[in-house]
Parts: structure tokens; sequence; C-alpha cells
């Protein structure tokens, strides 16, 4: 069937069954005679039950039909659309419905698909997950594209036809990825220096032209993507980027030319920088025309009339029906002599009437893009973005329309950083450090974040509801909260490419629209952005790209009329003083000496430049502009002065302040200032967002170098960025405000960390943390993260904490439910590390912790096993052994010979309370014995066979004929020793405990015979070594280390350094002392569960532990810890009822779980039994 025809029509009735009927077959029933379904009248004419589908899984759909009423306003009325039938398909027991939503009098179908919440559950089984309701639209009709539906709707036909299936059919994820893939693609095409791109820069260098080159392009692609956006609001003609029309209206036009990029220059320069970016007809009655001028080249004029067939009133006319927009994004940023008066013309954009070129052709000044890179039929920018449905909405998590929208800018901004850098073989992102952050994260932050601020009460959050009602007694409460929401001061300091910003300004306006019904959007929206969001971001194009969705959400508003002057389309404000391009970790500090402002003339100064700023917010011409940013500038250098001259500031200080252009797109503030840029003495009500996370000691500890000595408590040489951006954020709130991050969750527990918890527990009240331990929340980063919100204000100690896994992970769909229903207070007090625990686990943790000393507070020793850099030459069997020893040519040799090859156990070898020795030996040729080699003939004869250039310690890497051979790393150790130099030699032959390093279980034991341990080990020589050792090897502090300071593997073994060790509690010797030796004794004697059981009594006794901490324990340790099954163990029989086929599996995978079941959970046992399953059945599964 072809759906294209059906899809881009006019609704039909009976062509859309017939396509239903092609996707879902015998599945789909329609009724010959339809129903009338009662709705809302305000929103819609009829509703009719027109079908019915059943789906592969049980489950059901209704199909309705739905003409809206001529006057509703959609935008509004979302919410009320989205809901009108959900009681007629939910009463009939659907699990969703089909909506064909449509006016008469108009050519678009909204097709939508309305469900509750559904996702997959711990099990993997697709479930209901809310009764909040969802809905998907394709915005489908005439002069609509239609491959995403055609795409979708087939893969819905080949697919088992489930609701999830649907869900899929309906899903903007898939759309993005690949459009992602697409873009990408083409960006890393116009990167290439094969590509034939290039824009001047210096334009008296004649190298220079791909300098930057990757944001030249992103600049243009975000420009480009601006331009698609409003071109669904018809405020951009179709027909320039049509092959077919520009062939008519440019010469010599070849849209496949590799060479030639008349395209750009002549259509799209023209149309960013001398029509978006110029009035039609301005306060002056200036009109857009072609520049003339010879000597003075202004920035908003059409030229290059020479490429054109048509003449330059043509031109003009083409162009008239877009409208002007401002705003700053289609500004030009070429300098000139003339009209920016730089002493060196610097053409960013490359938008240049001079056509003198370089001796190897290329234009001095002016930029070329190839045709190809827009219209080349697969992979052209402009044939890429043909292919896909575009929407200028932002969609929210319960109103997805099924197309691009304006949140893509971000996720491409993300997505292009990842270009590869071929110099520091990292990509782009990984150096900034920066990750996009899903919409549902930002989404429960914001609230969370504005409800603090509100007042979390009751009726605050029911603001906040989706079942949200306007209640006409509570109009004075609705007052007092819009006043308050319309003078928030929020920042994001690491803005990126505005998640936050944006998600704050759509949340807002949401609460705003429901409290405050008569008041206009666009008002709204201009209000909030001039007086409420503020952002900084070290990368200019990322400040670019939030001002550009700004812009996109205010044009969303607006409707075209041609009879209106600028066709009815407001000018854009513009936002260089809203977001900068800073270093927001660099504060300018004040001199002590002088209170702020004392001079009077400053006060009166910075009004003015206030006004000025204002003033500029709405300026629409650019000689208005450039009149202001000169004020600006005047009044900024006037302001240092008094500055300077009242010792508010240091000399040096001051003057940096002055040179802060905030006009100048292509410059980076190396500090951040909140009072200078935005006027804003007294701090933020909320700080917000997602800084990037970067370890301050790479590239040399460039960053570490750089943040030394701005006196950040949090610094830490070994740490990450995001640590200070934490306490920076602190800094720049007013008393009581709040900051909401989410970073990495490393701080909670790593040493680096230790600084950063003890400023929180000190400084801060910490009102809500959400580990996601586990759960993957940035696609293009594996990094664990957490959210934390906290107040400026005293700890209370009472932290409202939940914790998401993997078999949870889809609670971040739902994370508000999720945090309320199974979330736990816990207080954190100090720099210890934070754990989010249960109210017994508390108990337990803090019992431990009084009871027992750390280890680092003992008389030990912990030292590592020995590292060869060749274990296959220096690690012997026993044959082997005596083969060596047979060689000796003396008994003295033998001797000597048989007291330096030494038993050695590795860490496989090592168990709990003992250990199998393998019959290996270690040639222990240790560097800090000095052997001489000569007196070892027979060992000097074996190593020799494995070649000197194998074993000499140089690095180096040798050919041995034909074949390479990598020498040991480099160190200062003769060829025949042993890698490390092992200065601790002597301990080996002392009593000691040794573990291995990494391992799904701890496993400690004592060894009295002199083995040596290799480098997956080890040893620990001094006091009291039987008493730790009992201590080391149980339940409590097995449990303690795996929620306080274990580091994990990959696949989540343990890993036992030295630093983990030190930190385990272990009480000093007590009266249970001589009982626990003497256990101890027994078990490394012989390992019995009797002996287990009887030492883990006396060790949680000397802890206090009570009989239910006990047994909570002994569960948590013996089932899950041995077999590294914790995060199963948890959610299917500790938070649920249990589940018989998960227990049989674990039963199967590991045969002593159920003995272990027995003995710990009988009333699970017993459920088996129950149903007729008997022990040797589950043993045979």
């Amino acid at each position: 069937m072809n759906y294209k025809e059906v899809i881009e029509a006019k609704y039909n009735r009976e062509a859309w069954q017939q396509l239903l009927h092609d996707i879902f077959l015998n599945k789909v029933q329609f009724y010959r005679s339809t129903s009338e379904v009662k709705v809302n009248s305000r929103l819609a004419k009829s509703a009719l039950y027109i079908g019915i589908i059943s789906l592969s899984d049980g489950e059901s759909l209704g199909v309705y039909e739905v003409e809206l009423v001529d006057e509703v306003d959609i935008e509004r009325n979302k919410r009320g659309i989205r809901d009108m039938l959900t009681k007629d398909w939910k009463d009939m027991g659907h699990a969703g419905a089909f909506m064909f939503c449509y006016r008469k009098n108009e050519s678009v179908l909204r097709f939508s698909y309305v469900s509750e919440t559904w996702g997959f559950n711990k099990k993997g089984d697709y479930e209901k997950l809310s009764t909040n309701t969802k809905r998907y639209t394709y915005l489908l009709g005439e002069g609509r594209g239609c491959r995403t539906a055609i795409e979708q709707f087939n893969a819905l036909k080949d697919s088992k036809q489930s609701l999830s299936d649907v869900t899929a059919a309906f899903s903007v994820e898939a759309l993005t990825k690949q459009f992602y893939k697409d873009l990408f693609d083409w960006y890393q095409w116009a990167v290439d220096p094969a590509s034939g791109v290039y824009f001047p820069n210096n334009t008296s260098t004649e190298d220079d032209d791909r300098e930057d080159i990757e944001t030249k392009i992103i600049r243009m692609i975000t420009r480009i993507m601006f331009v698609w956006f409003i071109k669904q609001k018809e405020l951009v003609p179709n027909k320039i980027f049509d092959v077919d029309f520009l062939d008519t209206i440019l010469k010599d036009f070849d849209p496949v030319s590799k060479v030639v990029g008349n395209y750009y220059n002549a259509i799209l320069q023209n149309l960013f920088f001398a029509t978006l970016n110029r009035a039609i007809e301005d306060e002056q009655g200036n009109k857009r025309r072609f520049a003339t001028n010879v000597k003075k080249d202004i920035k908003t004029l059409y030229r290059y009339p020479e490429m054109f067939k048509i003449g330059e009133d043509e031109v003009i006319k083409m162009f008239s029906e877009v409208p002007f927009l401002n705003g700053g994004l289609f500004e030009c940023l070429d300098k000139t002599r003339t009209i920016d008066g730089v002493e060196q013309a610097y053409n960013y954009d490359g938008f240049s009437r001079n056509d003198n070129k370089f001796a190897d052709g290329r234009y001095r000044n002016r930029a070329i893009v190839p045709n190809i890179l827009f219209f080349d039929e697969e992979k052209g920018l402009i044939s890429i973005l043909s292919r896909y449905n575009f929407t200028i909405e932002e969609n929210s998590p319960e109103e997805q329309q099924v197309a691009l929208d304006p949140e893509l800018l971000g996720k491409v901004f993300e997505n292009l950083l990842g270009a590869y850098n071929p110099e520091t073989r990292e990509t782009a992102r990984n150096q900034s450090g920066s990750f996009y952050t899903p919409r549902e994260i930002v989404n429960y932050m914001v609230d969370e974040s504005l409800i603090s601020y509100l007042g979390n009460t009751a009726f605050v959050r029911s603001l906040f509801s989706p079942e949200f009602s306007y209640d006409k007694t509570k109009a004075d409460d609705y007052k007092t909260i819009s006043d308050k929401l319309k003078t928030i001061k929020i920042l994001d300091p690491a803005c990126g490419s505005g998640a936050f910003p944006m998600g704050l300004l759509n949340r807002m306006i949401e609460i705003l629209s429901h409290i405050s019904p008569d008041e206009n959007i666009y008002d709204l929206k201009l209000h909030i952005i001039e007086n409420c969001i503020y952002g900084s971001d070290i990368q200019r194009i990322a400040a670019q790209i939030t001002k550009l969705r700004f812009f996109i959400s205010l044009i969303c508003n607006c409707e075209k009329d041609a009879s209106k002057p600028n066709h009815g389309i407001p000018t854009l404000p513009n936002l260089e003083t809203k977001f900068v391009a800073a270093n927001s970790l660099i504060a300018k500090k004040r001199q002590a000496c002088n209170s702020l402002f004392e001079n009077p003339e400053i006060e009166p100064t910075k009004q003015a430049l206030t006004e000025i700023r204002h003033e500029h917010f709405a300026a629409k011409t650019a000689n208005r502009k450039s009149t202001l940013r000169q004020k600006d500038k005047e009044l900024r250098e006037k302001l240092a002065r008094l500055l300077a001259d009242d010792k508010d500031f240091a000399p040096a200080d001051a003057k940096q302040l002055a040179d802060w252009n905030p006009y100048d797109q292509n410059a980076v503030a190396d500090f951040f200032d909140p009072e200078w840029m935005f006027g804003i003495s007294d701090g933020f009500d909320i700080v917000i967002g997602n800084p990037p996370y970067i370890q301050l000691q790479n590239d040399s500890g460039k960053l570490a170098k750089l943040y030394a000595d701005c006196n950040y408590k949090t610094f830490a040489r070994t740490g990450d960025i995001y640590c200070l951006f934490y306490e920076r954020g602190y800094q720049l709130l007013k008393p009581n405000g709040h900051l909401c991050y989410i970073t990495s969750n490393k701080w909670m527990r790593a040493g680096y960390g230790e600084k950063t918890r003890d400023f929180f527990a000190k400084n801060t009240n910490p009102m809500l943390l959400i580990d996601f331990a586990g759960v993957k929340i940035f696609e293009s980063a594996t990094v664990d993260t957490n959210v934390l919100l906290f107040a400026k204000a005293a700890n209370e100690h009472k932290t409202w904490c939940a914790v998401t896994n993997k078999q949870n992970k889809d609670s971040v769909k739902n994370l508000s439910v999720f945090v309320q229903q199974t979330g736990t207070e816990c207080e954190f007090s100090g720099s210890d590390s934070w754990v989010i625990l249960s109210p017994i686990e508390q108990s337990i943790k803090r019992k431990i912790e009084a009871v027992g000393t750390p280890l680092k507070d003992w008389d030990v020793q912990i030292n590592y096993g020995i590292k060869t850099g060749c274990n296959d030459a220096f690690i012997i069997s026993t044959e082997k052994r005596e083969e060596i020893l047979a060689n000796c040519q003396s008994e003295d040799e033998r001797k000597r010979t048989a007291e330096l090859i030494r038993p050695i156990l590795r860490g496989r070898d090592i168990k709990r309370y003992g250990y199998n020795w393998a019959g290996l030996y270690l040639i222990a040729t240790f560097p800090s014995r000095h052997y001489d080699i000569e007196q070892y003939p027979a060992v000097k004869n074996y190593l020799l066979s494995f070649g000197i250039e194998r074993l000499e310690q140089t690095g180096k890497e040798h050919n041995m004929n034909g074949e390479k051979i990598k020498a040991r790393k480099k160190t200062n150790n003769k060829w025949f020793e042993t890698q490390d130099s092992i200065s601790y030699w002597e301990d080996f032959s002392k009593p000691k405990i040794i573990w291995k390093i990494i391992g799904s279980r701890l496993a400690f034991t004592m060894d009295k015979e002199g083995y040596i341990v290799n480098n997956a080990c080890y040893l620990m020589t001094g006091e009291c070594l039987l008493h730790v050792l009992a201590f080391l090897n149980s339940s409590p502090l097995i449990w303690y280390s795996e929620i306080t300071n274990m580091n994990k593997t990959g696949v989540g073994d343990a890993q036992v350094g030295a630093q983990n060790i030190i930190l385990f509690p272990i009480p000093k010797q007590t009266q249970k002392d001589g009982e626990i030796i003497f256990v101890v004794k027994s078990l490394l004697n012989e390992y019995s569960e009797e002996n287990i059981n009887r030492l883990q009594n006396l060790i949680c006794d000397v802890f206090g532990l009570t009989n239910e901490e006990s047994d909570y324990l002994s569960k948590i340790t013996i089932i899950c810890f041995e077999y590294n099954l914790l995060p199963y163990y948890q959610n299917y029989i500790i938070d649920k009822p249990y589940s018989l086929f998960y227990l049989l599996v674990l039963c199967f995978l590991v045969p002593s779980f159920l003995e272990h079941i027995q003995l710990f959970c009988p009333e699970h046992l017993l459920s088996l039994l129950q149903l007729g399953i008997s022990l040797s059945t589950v043993q045979a599964f």
C-alpha cells in the first residue's frame, strides 16, 4: 500500500482505515456504525469511537476520530486534548488509544497515540508504571514530510505488534539518533580539508583559513537549523532550498560543485546577515538594500549581485517575506577597520564583497562552502534536513511530537563536540567534560529546585502535579506564587547548550500559565528571560546555542501576519548580557579594605549601566545597538576606574573588568563576576546545572595549576573540577538559596572527595541526594552520577536519599514517584564516605565505627606482592625448579639456588582461612638484595634461555629474527632481577596476613610458612594478626567494605587495595579476644561452617549488634557478597516478595545457594516446597 498518498493528504477516514488494516491485518476491527463519545465542547465539536486494535500481548487500543473546535488554542490545551477521551478508553479496558484529531478548515492531521505511562520493569516485563497519560503525535497532512511516519509504520507492521512495539513506532529517540548520525557524518565531511570549506580569519594571512574550523562549522549548522525550525512557522520560504528554483535565480548554479559555493554566499549569507539581522524598514525609514559604498562595508546589507540571474530588486523581494528577527544570532562576526575600528581585519564569517584572492585562487576575505555540501543527494545538509520532520515546540515527557524538536540543538551540540581530535587523541567532548543532560533529569531537578525556592509545602507541590486544577478560592495564593516566580534569580554556571535554562523557562511558563491564565505567554517568556534566568559557559559556541533555543521558544508563540509590520513577528531580544562566555570558576576578588561602592559616583554609574543593558535587550536596529554598546563600553571603563580608585579592586583586575566586552561573540572572559556581568550583587536564589567532569591532574595538571590559588576549600590536586563548581555555586547563592547539580558520584566515597564532603556537611544543608549507581544517565558517558540539592543554610542532618540501580533503571523516567516511594532519611555530618543506607544499615554502620579503630592507627605494615615483569621466566613449576637445581655444579651452588627459589602464592590460590599452593616457585632475585648472578650459573643459564633482550629493564623494543620483542619497563634494575626493588623482602618470612586484591568476595588468610605472594596480592605484618584476621573475614567488615570505600572493577569484583584496608574499623583487643583467637586458629587448621557461625556471633557481639542486625548481615553477606549477587538479592528477595523463578535460577547458577536459602531464608524455601518442588528437583533443575 502507498502510505505516502494517505499521510500527505487531507484526513480521510476510509483511507486511514485501510492503512491501519495494512499494518495490523486482522488485529484491527472498525465498526460499521460509530458511537459518539461525550467530550468537552470547548475543545472538540465531536468525537467518535470508530474501532479497536487487539495487540499480541493481550492489550488493546481504542481508535477515535476527533474534530477539534476551530478556536481552541492547542498549545494551551495540550493536557485537555490528551485526556479528553481517557475515561472512555480506560472504562473499556483499553491500554491506550489512537486519536485522529483534525479541523475541517485545516489540512493538518494530528495522529496521536495516548496511553498511561508504560515501561520495562525489573524483570524485563512491559508494565504500567504510572496512571499519568502521555501523548505521542505525528503532525501529518498536505505539504508535510512523511518519511519518518512511513519508516516507523513499516517497522510496526513487521513487529510482533505488542504495546511496546506501538510505543516504539511513536518514539522520538530512534528518530533523533538517526539524525545525529547523519548530521555528524556531514560535520566530519565538512571539517575535513578535502571538503574545500574555509573561512578567512585574519585576512592578511594565507594559512589560517581552517583555524578553529570546527567552531565555524558548528555555528553555521546552528544558524541553518534555526532557519529550518522557523521555516515550520512559514517565516522563511521553502523555495530557497529547492534546487530547481535556485537554478532560475543563480548564475552557473551547479548543486554538486565541489569548488563553487555560490549557494552559501548568495542565499544563506544574505539570508543570515542582511535579512534576518536587518529590519524590513527601520525607525529612520531605511529599508533592506544592496551595499554600494566602496569604502564602508556595512555588514547588514545584501551583496553578491553578480551571482544572481535576477535583479537586485527581485532578490530583495524574494527575501521580503522573511521577518527581521534581531537577537544577535545572525550578527555578522567579521571585524573591519572602517566599521569596528580594529587594526587588523578578521573575517570570521567571511561575508565580503571583496573578491581579492591569494595566489592559489582562494578568496582573501570571503568564506567558501562548496554547493555539494548542501545538495549531495544522500549526504548534503539540505538533503538531510529535508528527510526529517521538525517541530518548533520543545517536547515534554507528557507531550511528544514525533519530530525533531529544538532540544535537538543541545544534543547536536554535544554530539558535534565528539569530533575526534587527532592531536590529543581525545574527543573534544571528553576534553570539555560536558555531557548533555536527559530531559527527564532536567525536569526533575528544575521541579525540586523551584519547589524548594517557593517553599516545599503540599500547596506548592500541587502546582507541579500533572493533576493540577485551578481553584478560584486560592487566587491570592496563586498571586503570591506568581510574584515570587517573576522575581527569582537563577544561574547555570556551566549552561552548555541550554538544557537547564530551557527546562526552567518551560516549567516556569507552564506554572504561570496555570495560575495566571490571562497573562500573555510571549510577554511572560520575555520577562523571565530578561529578569530571571542567567547562564555562563566557557565554550562560546555553547552560549550561542542557548540563546538560539530561547529565540525559538519565543517564536513558538508568534503567528505570521503579512498585513502587519514585520509580518506580525516581534523582534527578538538581545541576550548578550544574559548568557555569557566566561570561566565561572574564577572570581574577581574585591579588596577587603573598603566597602563596596563607597564612592558616591559608583552607584549612579552602575544604574546607568543597568539601564543601558535594559535598552540593549530590546534594541532593534544595528545602529541603535552600536550606539548602546559604545555607551556600555564608556560606562564600564568609568566604573572600573572608580572601583580601582576606591580600592575595591586591584588596578589590574579593574582593567580586566573594563576590557570585558559582552557583545564580542568570539571572546571568552577568563573570570566570572555576576555583579559586573548581570548586575546581580546579592546572589542567586537557585544555582543549577551539570558542571563538567574533568580530573584536575589531566594534561600535566594544567587545571590544577590554574585553580590552585583560587582558595577553594574543596580543591584537591587529584580531584575533579566539578567539586570546585559545587563550592563556586555555593559562593554565588543568596543566604538560604538552593543549589542543584548532577555530577559524578565519586565525591561520595573517593579520597579526593573528602574535602567536598566536609564542605557540604559544615557549610550547607543537604536536602536531597539521589545516587544513580550503575544506571547510565548520559548516553555518551560511562560515569556514575548523582543529583544533590542543598541549601545555603545550617545542616539539619536530614537528607532525603534514594538509590537507583540497573534493576530499576526505568525509575529515572518517573523519578519523583521513585524517590518518594523508595527514599530514606540519612544523616551526613562529616568527611567520611557518604553512603545511602536504610535505617537498619545506618545503625549497623554507626556501631561498627563507634567500636572499631581504623587499621591505619594500628601497628601494622602493608605491602604489595612481587611484580616480575616477566612471569614466564621468573615463576616456575616444581619440575623446572628441580631441573635448575640438578644443573648446579656444586653443593654450595645448589644450596644457594634452593634458598633463592622460593614458593609463591597467586591471588587465585588464596581462600578465606586457607590457600591451595599450586606448586609454583619464584626466582627471588630482588634488587634490594644485590645478588651476583655469577654465583648462580644454573639460574643465569635458565634466564638467558628467554633472551636478554626480553629480560632487560630498558623498555626498548627489539626485532629478533623478524619478531618484535619488547623488553620489560625501564628501571635501574639489572636484567636478571625482579621489576621492583622489594626492600621489605624480610616480611615474607614473618607471620603475615595475605589476601588477593581483586575478587568477587573478600578472602584473607594467615601464612607462617614464608610464602612469597605475587602482585595480585597484598601482605600485612605487625601486631595482633590473628585478631585482625578474624574481623577482616567477618560479615560486619565485609558488608562495611561494600557500602563505604571498596573500589570495583568493571564486572563488579571488589578491589581490596591498601588504601581501602587501612580504613577498616577493627576493635582493639576485647574480653572475647581469647575465644575469637581460638576459633580463628581452629579455622586455619580446618575450615568449618560451625566455627564460621560461632566467630560471626562473637564479632557481632563485640560490635554490639542486635539479633535483627546480625541476621540482616548474615543474609546479605553470605548469600550475596560471596556470590556477587547483591543487586539481585536486594530487588527480588528483600525489597519485594520473593520470585520463585528467580530463586530457581539462582539455585541453578550457584549450587550452594539453596543450602543458604534453607539456612537463612526458610520462609522462601517453604514457599518452594509448598508448590510441590522438592529439594532434589530444585538441585536437579
